[in-house]
């Protein structure tokens, strides 16, 4: 039997104790090659065990790698709190810090929980504790640790298993926190009441939910507790938890200089502030520890404990001995000054600590904020979830953002701007994109309405084509009536004009305007020799109808959808503009603010819906009626797809269609391998640009220039990008290259 059978009985079976649930973990037997198998990895030894599950060294065949493996005790039949595991664990895998062990993988193994991390050769900072460390090489140690923490609140997790053993050391000495995260979501599905972590190091909430809610705090009390081992040599409290129950009001009266005497008031103030009972009387945030560590070390005044002015001077004096002398000489000058100027001193000294509270509370608010924020951005979907999901996930933030800013455009930009940074933190700065758009859709209707009313008060050509263009599409009945009103003028005055016949053909097949009468056939009438002509037709247009306009369009002898020039028009007519404060303040906080007036004009342009092509699809498919058994709409269909796969003018959209219909048409043939290589050259390039970037305003200028899939080979190759995928390529989500019927639901 498998090793990914064994432990999923063996947890089974001992599902009530995870210390059984352990030492069956530990009764695997290694030396069967059947029994570590384990999924995609070998187990080769046990390295260690701990409250979670037992850690193994193991290979990781797929990569060819050594990993440490953890593997989780007991299993979890609650969908919800599996759900929050997964999502705290993706969440987890997206750190990314020097003092923060990785998470590799994480995943099921016939409902057996496991994640994988890199394999250190080093030791465990417990291993390595013998006795108190010197106050400044302890005050470094915890300065580093805490760094790591906060940068871990700041994407919305929570350790609260911080403790010497979970340190772990490298090669160097560069200590890296282990199981970050994972300890909160694992235990997440069980007994809200019961004791978790290590009770030497566990905050009071930790032990009795009654004391708080668990927060930012418990693990400022975790690092607190670290730091009294650090001074003193061993941990303010024993690993009883009932002990700890009953001890707890006179615990966290105890500093470290009761059994150390020689250390400084600050530290062992820090170090109380730390490990207060209440969470409300320890450090807000792990930041504002940090900021105490620093001015602790730097001989700077604390904030837990303000010194009063000769402690001050003294310390200045021990940072600055050169100046002591001299001090020393003008001592008697300034004491008989000092009591004239004690009261101004007394005042500038209160002036001082109700700005440091200031601070500390704005901090404290900040910090709330990037917490928040940096939870959404862990948990929105990566680029693979698909456009559906993304823009699901973008609207549901923007509606949070906007509670929690209310109408206060300046705290919706701070949001917005933590969002945004935690986004690109997390590796995922191409979803600030479908983000601005979600802004744009749920607060820019105004602004938008008033860029279209703009345009028809123009009353010119490119004016009156640009309302139709940006229209095009849109269900907002205010933008309907702009558009109606200046669909009525185009007819009116450039009733032979080919942009205008096109644009309001699109208009009448995308339902943003009134179907104007034969505008179809005056459009085919005046321009017959363009394929995407033809094919333009009323959404509730007979099959027949369609039939014949298919048949008509595979005769055409070009294939231009417009979209180059829509494109230049639209970036020729429509200036950057400043949006009004509502708009643009969120949009400054993930825009530079040069760039919102830009921006806004690009996503206009981007907007401009192209032809629909679905029911020519649907009459294209050879599995289906009529194409099964019609060989003149097969060949019709052949034609016209042929056109659209080479034709230079084609959008990325056409010439997709295109590929979609030849392949089903040439499964086997070389005209289907073409129009794969098509699709394989796309997928390729959108997933190299994603990580790279692209300048969309230097894309949007080639697209108006040369067309939009040669624009696309010229931003290749302004980002060193080949233009083709290696024959070895296969995309991150293999669906990509699928066609629909293909694809897995």
């Amino acid at each position: 039997m498998s090793a990914d059978r064994d432990l999923l009985a063996l947890a089974r079976a001992v599902f009530p104790g995870v210390g059984e649930a352990q030492s069956a973990l530990d009764a695997l037997d290694l030396a069967d090659p059947q029994q570590r198998r384990f999924g995609d990895y070998e187990l080769i030894g046990r390295i260690g065990r701990g409250g979670m599950g037992v850690v193994y060294r193991a290979r990781q065949h797929s990569l060819g790698r050594d990993v440490a493996l953890k593997v989780i005790a007991g299993t979890h039949d609650d969908a919800a709190a599996v759900a929050r595991l997964h999502a705290e664990a993706r969440a987890a895998a997206q750190l990314h810090h020097p003092n923060i062990v990785p998470v590799y993988e994480v995943g099921l193994v016939d409902d057996v929980h496991f994640f994988s991390m890199p394999l250190l050769r080093g030791t465990t900072l417990a291993q390595t504790l013998h006795g108190a460390l010197a106050e400044s090489t302890a005050i470094e140690l915890t300065l580093t640790l805490a760094r790591a923490v906060a940068y871990a609140h700041s994407l919305g997790l929570l350790h609260l298993d911080l403790k010497p053993a979970n340190v772990l050391l490298d090669d160097t000495g560069r200590p890296l926190i282990g199981d970050f995260g994972l300890a909160r979501a694992f235990d997440a599905a069980g007994d809200e009441d019961a004791v978790r972590g290590t009770p030497a190091y566990m905050s009071p909430e930790q032990i009795d939910r009654r004391l708080g809610a668990l927060s930012p705090r418990s693990d400022v009390y975790a690092l607190g507790a670290m730091l009294y081992e650090f001074l003193t040599g061993a941990p303010p409290h024993g690993n009883d938890a009932s002990a700890r129950l009953r001890a707890l009001p006179a615990a966290s009266q105890r500093g470290p200089r009761a059994l150390r005497a020689e250390l400084g008031a600050d530290i062992d103030a820090i170090c109380r502030r730390c490990l207060r009972t209440s969470p409300d009387d320890r450090y807000a945030t792990v930041d504002e520890l940090v900021a105490d560590l620093a001015r602790c070390r730097d001989g700077n005044a604390v904030l837990v404990r303000p010194r009063r002015w000769p402690e001050r001077a003294w310390r200045s004096l021990r940072r600055h001995p050169a100046l002591s002398a001299a001090v020393a000489l003008a001592a008697l000058a300034l004491l008989l000054g000092l009591l004239g100027t004690v009261w101004q001193w007394r005042r500038a000294e209160r002036a001082r600590v109700v700005a440091e509270h200031e601070r500390a509370v704005s901090g404290a608010r900040a910090e709330r904020l990037r917490q928040l924020a940096g939870l959404l951005a862990a948990t929105f979907p990566a680029a693979e979830a698909g456009d559906t999901e993304r823009r699901r996930s973008a609207r549901d933030a923007v509606a949070w953002l906007a509670r929690e800013a209310g109408a206060d455009a300046a705290v919706q930009r701070e949001l917005l701007e933590a969002f945004g940074q935690a986004l690109r933190a997390a590796g995922k700065g191409d979803a600030v994109d479908t983000l601005l758009d979600e802004i744009l859709r749920q607060r820019g209707a105004a602004y938008r309405h008033d860029r279209l009313a703009a345009l028809l008060a123009r009353d010119d050509r490119d004016g009156l084509l640009a309302l139709q263009w940006i229209a095009a599409g849109d269900t907002d009945a205010a933008v309907r009536e702009l558009a109606a009103a200046g669909a009525t003028r185009l007819v009116e005055r450039y009733g032979d004009d080919v942009d205008a016949l096109y644009v309001l053909a699109l208009g009448c097949s995308t339902g943003s305007i009134p179907c104007m009468p034969d505008i179809f056939a005056r459009l085919t009438a005046r321009a017959p020799d363009n394929a995407v002509h033809w094919i333009l037709a009323p959404a509730d247009e007979a099959p027949l109808m369609t039939r014949e306009r298919l048949r008509q369009a595979a005769r055409a002898p070009r294939f231009d959808d417009h979209l180059a020039a829509q494109t230049a028009l639209l970036r020729a007519t429509l200036a950057p503009t400043t949006p009004p404060p509502e708009l643009g303040e969120p949009l400054q906080g993930v825009l530079d603010t040069a760039e919102v007036g830009p921006s806004l004009r690009r996503r206009a342009i981007e907007a401009v819906p192209l032809p629909r092509y679905a029911a020519v699809v649907g009459l294209c498919r050879p599995d289906r009626a009529p194409a099964a058994t019609d060989a003149a709409l097969r060949a019709d269909c052949d034609a016209f797809g042929r056109l659209a796969l080479d034709a230079p003018d084609a959008a990325i959209l056409s010439r997709m269609i295109a590929s979609a219909i030849l392949r089903r048409l040439h499964p086997d043939d070389a005209i289907g391998r073409k129009a794969y290589g098509y699709r394989r050259q796309y997928v390729w390039l959108s997933e190299q640009f994603v990580p790279r970037g692209l300048d969309a305003e230097q894309l949007q200028q080639d697209v108006a220039r040369y067309g939009e899939w040669e624009a696309w080979l010229r931003q290749a190759d302004r980002s060193h990008v080949a233009r083709r995928p290696p024959d070895d390529w296969q995309p991150k989500n293999p669906q990509a290259l699928l066609l629909a019927e293909q694809r897995k639901p």
